[in-house]
């Protein structure tokens, strides 16, 4: 299975060097907006009233413009119009190469469809070893949550990209939490370091360099607004649950017995989380 980013892929065939690569994520991160910088550019919001929205969709699985509305800062036509805005500037990776001379527009088609279509068998093979395990839907919900809440807190893409018995635990952070009630699930995540680094300099908005226990806590927190959120989706269909706090727990005294581990690649770098019901 080789789920992976169009740049990495790129990168494994020969057609990106890694500083190249380097140089279109960041050029991408740098010029495609999120919807609360666009509108502190275009002053409709104050990066006060911006960073309050963000914060507010941590807790809830909401989109930007649903938070705004719902504390009246923005209205729906605010809302269309920084969308649009906001799809017209969207530079894509492949736009980038363009750009930056790094690749020819016949080479980039080729290889773009090429990639799309690989990338289409990968994941029907994925949904099926999900299914397979998976029968009430439970792992499918809490990975489609992770993955909404990492790309809301990091605004970075996120993919799923293997699925396994565990067997093992790899090395970062390790931090679990349970739900108990009509569910049980324990829910363990790991990040490798940067991608902890990551979280946890955009949950707080401030740099961090080195994984200290500050990180240790925000990651911990980032766990629990995760599960707080899959609780909030299955209590929707009048399921009734309970969260434990989270713990850390030092990787080699992991006992992974019944869980499976799902394995996902951001641009940041790898991150892993246990599941087991």
């Amino acid at each position: 299975m080789a789920i992976k980013f169009f740049g990495h892929y790129l990168l494994d065939e020969g057609k990106l060097t890694n500083e190249q690569l380097t140089e279109v994520v960041e050029f991408q991160s740098k010029n495609n907006l999120s919807l609360g910088e666009i509108a502190i550019r275009e002053k409709l919001l104050t990066k006060k009233q911006a960073n309050l929205i963000n914060d507010k969709q941590r807790s809830l699985d909401k989109r930007f413009g649903e938070v705004a509305i719902s504390l009246e800062l923005l209205d729906e036509l605010q809302i269309e119009k920084l969308l649009t805005t906001q799809r017209a500037e969207k530079l894509f990776f492949g736009d980038v190469l363009i750009l930056k001379k790094m690749i020819t527009q016949e080479v980039l088609t080729k290889e773009l469809t090429l990639f799309e279509a690989q990338q289409k068998l990968d994941v029907v093979e994925l949904e099926d070893i999900i299914s397979t395990i998976d029968k009430e839907n439970i792992f499918k919900d809490a990975i489609s949550v992770l993955q909404t809440i990492y790309s809301r807190v990091v605004h970075d893409y996120i993919k799923l990209v293997k699925v396994e018995k565990a067997i093992s635990t790899t090395q970062g952070i390790l931090a679990m939490q349970k739900m108990r009630g009509d569910i049980h699930l324990d829910f363990a995540f790991q990040p490798v370091d940067p991608v902890a680094l990551a979280i946890s300099s955009k949950y707080l908005k401030m740099d961090f360099e080195s994984v200290d226990e500050m990180v240790v806590d925000i990651i911990s927190e980032f766990v629990n607004v995760v599960l707080g959120n899959i609780a909030v989706k299955f209590s929707e269909g009048s399921v009734k649950v309970d969260l434990t706090p989270p713990v850390l727990i030092e990787a080699n005294k992991f006992d992974t017995a019944d869980f499976y581990s799902f394995d996902f690649v951001t641009t940041q770098g790898e991150l892993r989380v246990y599941l087991k019901i």
